[in-house]
């Protein structure tokens, strides 16, 4: 039986809490709204930062939607569970900072409880593919979504084979 991590629990309280049950109600803008967040396109790289009472979201626009969409989780990390202004931050807390947001981000932006209920296709290739197209990540980031979910799946049940659902060589 798969087991949720702390973070799966609490990103599926958090999708919960603003009444986002699937993929078609992922928004980064009506996230940030319900939040109390300030989002804003910016020709800079994306960054978050609290200021005057209120955090602030800023997403490059160079990038793709998809990119967007994977650059606000790992920023909606840095608001909701970080704290402190990483210029002033020795560099290893910075890094773990930072790792923590990418792996905040593979969960948030392809939530678990929401992977649990989408039958992939035996193909490695069809499954990144859907993930991909779901819960609009690029290509990569849903090949990498989708090996830590099975890695979860076959470290959480001994003697698992998952080769009947789906084929991974990674």
């Amino acid at each position: 039986m798969y087991q949720n991590s702390h973070l799966e629990d609490y990103i599926q309280e958090l999708y919960f809490g603003w009444n986002i049950n699937s993929p078609e109600q992922l928004n980064k803008y009506i996230i940030a709204d319900q939040s109390n967040i300030g989002i804003y396109l910016t020709s800079n790289t994306s960054e978050a930062f609290y200021w005057d009472g209120r955090y602030y979201i800023f997403i490059d626009r160079k990038q793709n939607d998809r990119q967007r969409w994977q650059d606000f989780g790992h920023e909606l990390c840095h608001v909701l569970r970080h704290s402190g202004h990483q210029g002033r931050m020795p560099p290893l807390f910075r890094q773990l900072q930072e790792w923590q947001a990418d792996n905040f981000m593979f969960h948030f932006c392809v939530p678990t409880f929401m992977l649990h209920r989408i039958r992939l296709p035996p193909d490695q290739r069809a499954a990144v593919a859907l993930i991909s197209e779901t819960f609009n990540v690029d290509y990569r980031f849903a090949e990498i979504r989708l090996a830590r979910y099975v890695s979860k799946i076959n470290r959480s049940i001994k003697g698992f084979s998952f080769s009947n659902q789906i084929e991974l060589t990674f």
